[in-house]
């Protein structure tokens, strides 16, 4: 007999190579767009100026686009168009010299590509309102996409010039565009409560209490993203095994996402995100002491929950507390204020914490995971009205 697939199922299969295409990009830019940038002849300083413009971008920007794509009434859209604007504006990168030049590219196409994951999170979860479409099972081979892209790309980069990575990101962006086409649309009808919803979100001091929560969560890595690497090599770890710690972090983020429909079928939103602030706490107060390896092979588990436990409580959040029509801007809030404002502060913050306390900066980490516990409360009592 054929194989018959069920419509939830191909619209999975629809969905999951955007994820793959878009942390293509994002695997190839974290560790070797500075290789590149360094080849251009940029400083240190102009370096960290270009590599932190898409976040002030995001901050700016992404709450906007959101609001289009809620006034618009469509998801797949917008993605197709930003998508194409991308891949014409990274060509000009070939033709590009001097910190300038970069910069206000950066800058352009951040202002577009920063906004991807909020209007792609957004497609998946408005079709899993009414399709069986399995969020965290989707999402994950984003991060499968990851490891993949940062290992093969030291391997497609051995032996060739700097030159050579602006062309695998170049065909990653051609990559993401053709996704971006095979995607379902979905359309949402607009109504009056719709046309004021970015005023109501702002207004609402149960979504804005949320926003912060989860910001002070996943803000809390900031650390371990800035200054975890120079630590280890501090403590007199190899490079290979720094490596193997950071890609077990990934890989139990996949684990949990592959598990997460059933492991958390029983947790609202808030117990998610109360999940990831606890298990924050914990990490980041082990990581203070300056644990030996035994002790971070054990702790690096842990990230599994403090970003994907996290990452799942603000999704599940905005799909179950919010109107459909005004959902892609509050993911957009999330993305601009918990993965922008919150997170890029505490990545400006982290150079001058590790100067000042070392590992002892991870106990100001702990901090904002227990901070986020008191707002947890807070919103314990009052997010069942939440804009309903």
């Amino acid at each position: 007999m054929p194989l018959v697939l069920s419509t939830d199922t191909l619209t999975s299969l629809r969905l999951a190579p955007f994820y793959i295409a878009l942390f293509l990009i994002v695997g190839f830019q974290l560790p070797f767009w500075p290789v590149w940038l360094s080849f251009k002849g940029l400083t240190p300083e102009e370096i960290g100026i270009v590599l932190s413009s898409p976040i002030w971008a995001k901050i700016v920007f992404t709450p906007m686009i959101a609001a289009i794509a809620d006034y618009s009434g469509r998801r797949q859209a917008p993605l197709v168009i930003m998508s194409a604007i991308c891949l014409g504006l990274f060509q000009f990168y070939f033709f590009s010299e001097g910190f300038w030049q970069i910069l206000i590219l950066s800058v352009s196409i951040g202002i577009f590509f920063s906004s991807f994951t909020a209007l792609g999170d957004n497609l998946v979860l408005t079709l899993s309102r009414t399709q069986k479409i399995d969020y965290p099972r989707i999402r994950l081979w984003g991060s499968v996409s990851f490891i993949v892209a940062a290992f093969w790309g030291g391997q497609l980069l051995s032996g060739r010039s700097a030159d050579f990575i602006p062309m695998m990101l170049s065909a990653a962006f051609l990559f993401l565009f053709l996704c971006c086409l095979v995607l379902p649309e979905v359309r949402i009808t607009r109504n009056e409560k719709g046309r004021k919803g970015l005023r109501r979100l702002l207004k609402n001091s149960d979504f804005m209490a949320f926003l912060i929560m989860a910001g002070l969560i996943q803000g809390s890595h900031a650390i371990l993203y800035s200054s975890g690497t120079l630590q280890w090599q501090k403590q007199g770890i190899g490079d290979t095994t720094i490596g193997l710690l950071w890609a077990e972090g990934v890989i139990v983020e996949i684990i949990l996402f592959a598990v997460a429909r059933h492991l958390f079928s029983s947790f609202t939103p808030l117990r998610l995100l109360v999940l990831g602030g606890v298990a924050g706490w914990i990490r980041w107060i082990v990581m203070g002491f300056t644990p030996d390896l035994p002790v971070l092979i054990i702790i690096q588990t842990l990230h599994g929950v403090t970003f994907a436990a996290t990452h799942l409580g603000a999704m599940r959040f905005i799909a179950e507390k919010l109107p459909v029509e005004i959902s892609a801007r509050a993911q957009g809030l999330y993305s601009a204020v918990s993965l922008g404002l919150i997170m890029g502060g505490g990545l400006f913050a982290s150079g001058y914490l590790y100067q000042a306390f070392a590992s002892g900066a991870y106990f100001v980490m702990a901090g904002l995971c227990a901070a986020a516990l008191l707002i947890s409360l807070y919103l314990r009592l009052s997010v069942e009205k939440l804009l309903h």
